[in-house]
């Protein structure tokens, strides 16, 4: 397999319809290819990095040179790889502005006007730590931007923000939730500290107590991974099964195994043992799909 990069002029301004027409199409075609890559657009400027097997990357570049859409198209780096680095993306996308490069170590002095092809053809390497930043930040949000206000649709701004609020919403309930949770513990314990058959208070009973306690956390649990849905830094099926597994692991805790049947046991067992590899295999996954830092 070959990876290749190209910079190019826009030969106009290219509006939202305009870059979406051009993802729809790339990523239809580059997926029947087995072609992936990233584009980014700013300043009337395109880069874009490609990778699969070498005829048909060859073969793409060859079309995308008759492309009317763009000018001054300019190799910047062809090489060999075995392993892709776009996987994930039949065409990733990020439209770049001047706060993007504020992010990228090295690169703090850029401005949005520097996004160009005369300047970016002669410094392959800022090129490099863009596209390298960007794919690692897309990296950690993969799954992430279902609440992002980083849209360029207005309507889809004002439906995220609608849903950001609701969660807020359900937050603040939560919250109540968890203040009348901690209300019973203590309603409990008092209940049966005062309780005149406080000599007889057993295992049972202590059980019982830990099952209130228990409840009042996961219920905390919970409201964290409510409030994280309106972050983009945190993979959310990873907080979610995270989630059940303690929640899960913790209900056995006040298992009473006098009452419980072997089929509700090894049930039990078996969600907490898949739970946890699954836990595992998501987290070896953001490992493994993690680069090296710069």
């Amino acid at each position: 397999m070959i990876q290749i990069s190209y910079i190019s002029s826009a030969t106009r301004s290219m509006s939202q319809n305009d870059l979406e027409d051009i993802l729809r199409i790339s990523r239809e075609n580059n997926a029947q290819s087995g072609i992936t890559g990233m584009l980014l657009y700013g300043n009337k400027t395109f880069i874009q990095i490609m990778e699969g097997e070498e005829k048909v990357v060859n073969a793409l570049i060859e079309k995308i040179k008759r492309d009317p859409r763009h000018t001054d198209f300019h190799v910047l780096k062809k090489k060999t790889i075995e392993r892709r680095e776009y996987s994930d993306w039949s065409m990733g996308f990020k439209r770049v502005s001047e706060g993007d490069f504020q992010a990228v170590k090295g690169l703090e002095t850029l401005s949005e006007k520097d996004f160009n092809a005369a300047f970016l053809g002669s410094h392959g390497s800022i090129v490099e730590s863009l596209m390298d930043h960007f794919r690692k930040d897309r990296m950690r949000k993969i799954g992430q931007e279902e609440l992002s206000l980083d849209q360029e649709d207005r309507l889809i701004q004002i439906l995220h923000q609608t849903i950001r609020a609701a969660v807020r919403v359900l937050a603040v309930l939560m919250v109540f939730t968890i203040l009348w949770g901690v209300v019973d513990v203590v309603y409990i314990i008092y209940s049966k500290l005062i309780s005149p058959s406080f000599t007889t208070f057993n295992i049972r009973d202590i059980v019982s107590t830990f099952g209130a306690f228990l409840a009042v956390l996961i219920a905390i649990e919970i409201f964290i991974n409510i409030t994280l849905y309106i972050r983009k830094d945190v993979i959310h099926i990873k907080l979610v099964v995270a989630t059940a597994l303690m929640a899960i692991a913790r209900k056995v805790i006040i298992f009473d195994f006098k009452e419980m049947t072997p089929p509700y046991i090894f049930g039990t067992a078996a969600v907490v043992l898949a739970l946890g590899i699954t836990y595992w295999l998501i987290e070896r996954r953001l490992t493994w799909s993690e680069p090296d830092n710069l």
